[in-house]
Parts: C-alpha cells; structure tokens; sequence
C-alpha cells in the first residue's frame, strides 16, 4: 500500500512511548468492520482497553450485537456509540476512574474526532471525513480529575492483505483516490453486495451507476473512475443505509496474530 502519511508513522512511535503515561486505553473502531479498524500494529494488552464501536447508526444492528458478544466472550469491554448519543449517555457508558488518564487511538476516519470532541463537550479540535485530519497530539481534561490523551489516526504501514484493505476502504479508512490496485475496488464492491444482496457485476454495477449519476465521458460513454470516487465515498459515510462489512464468524485465528502484531 503506496499511502502512507509521514505523521502516522511518527504517530506509531509517539504512542508506545506515551502508553507508560497513561492506565486506559479507548480503542475507536468503526461498527461496521470492528476487526478491520483495529489495525494499529500497536499493542495495548498491558493497558486497561475499552474497545468503543462507534457509528453503530450505520452499520448492521444484529451483527453489531454479535461483535459485543464477540469481544465479551474474549473478556474484553466493549461500547458502542454514534454522533448523536448525547455526551452525558456517552460519559456515563465510558464511566473512567477517578483521575484516570486515558489514550484515546483509532484507525483514520473511525469518527474519532467526534469521539474527542463529544468528550469535551465543544468543538475544540478539527473534524472532517478526510483521513489523517488529526496530526497533533495533545492532552486535556474532562470531569473527576480525568485527562485525555489525543493521537492522530494510525494504521499498519503494510496492510497485510487484500480483504483488510477492501475493508478500510469500505469505511474510509484508506482514501479512495489513493488507491491504485483495482483488485481492491473490486474485492471491497464483493464485500458490499454480498452485504446488502446486489448480483450485479463489477463492471454492471458501476456502468449503471455512472449513468444513473450523469458520471459521463464524452460521446456519453460511463466514466467508470468518477464512479468509483464516488461511490466508495458515499459507501464509507454512510449515505447507502446500515450495512456491516465483517462478521465474527469470519474471522480466523491467524488474522487475529496478524492483527495484533507490533
């Protein structure tokens, strides 16, 4: 994978150093590709870890439940919130000790921007859809003595396969105009029909979609790249309805050890 922003690899290093400050870490993952979104490469077992699925209102209720009981099942603590759960719901689901310090971390695009500034209770820090919009990392304070560290997004520097990177495509987390492999746009549009029950080719798919959309060349032949652009976006925010990516069943053992890896 060709992208990959100087900050995060920088970011990588800055958090191993700074978990010795901190005794809870909140791992920001999107609902609707959990295992996914958990691709740091950094290793928070030493730490107490609450894993916050958030955009719960965009991915699929029955498989969302399934993840809890997943990482339950694993002995892990999990929530789940989206942008409009209100904060003092939010705070009380976090519910951290007195004068806890708290890393906050997550994948690009995961929302967590919105997590921080929920927590602050204003918006303080930029929040937008593009990737990376966090590069700074800075602490602040919340009620009872609680101080909150902010990272920017990280991600591994090699996605280790073709499914995870289909996946953090699906959800935003790899920028659409980065890509350059169209087994990628291919196997992430497999992974969205079979989601939501399209049988349309890939070719089918997005000749039709171009058309519906005015998404023409000239001689009004379909501008296939555009459409792409354009439907990986609208996917990633959300805009085709609630739609999970992964399911727990789906998971192996070895992609977990991959996925936990330093």
């Amino acid at each position: 994978m060709s992208w990959y922003p100087g900050h995060i690899e920088k970011a990588k290093r800055q958090i191993k150093d700074l978990l010795r400050l901190v005794n809870t870490v909140v791992e920001v993952r999107d609902a609707r590709a959990p295992f996914a979104t958990s691709a740091y490469g950094v290793d928070f077992s030493r730490k107490e870890t609450i894993i916050l699925l958030n955009k719960v209102d965009i991915a699929d209720e029955e498989t969302t439940k399934e993840w809890v009981e997943f990482f339950k099942k694993q002995g892990k603590r999990v929530i789940t919130t989206h942008k409009d759960e209100p904060r003092n719901v939010f705070l009380k689901k976090l519910s951290f000790d007195r004068f806890a310090r708290v890393l906050i971390v997550g994948v690009p695009n995961t929302g967590k921007s919105t997590i921080i500034n929920k927590l602050k209770g204003k918006r303080a820090s930029s929040v937008g859809a593009q990737p990376g919009v966090t590069k700074g990392i800075q602490w602040f304070s919340l009620e009872n003595g609680v101080k909150i560290l902010d990272t920017p997004g990280i991600l591994y520097k090699n996605i280790f396969s073709e499914d995870l990177a289909a996946k953090l495509l699906l959800v935003g987390s790899l920028p659409v105009e980065r890509i350059e492999d169209q087994r990628i746009f291919e196997r992430a549009f497999d992974i969205f029909a079979q989601s939501i029950g399209i049988e349309s080719s890939f070719n089918e798919f997005f000749e039709d979609f171009a058309k519906k959309r005015g998404l023409l060349k000239k001689g009004g032949v379909p501008d296939i790249e555009r459409a792409l652009m354009l439907f990986f976006t609208e996917v990633a925010q959300g805009k085709t309805g609630p739609v999970s990516f992964e399911h727990p069943e789906d998971i192996t053992p070895v992609q977990q050890e991959q996925n936990q890896g330093g």
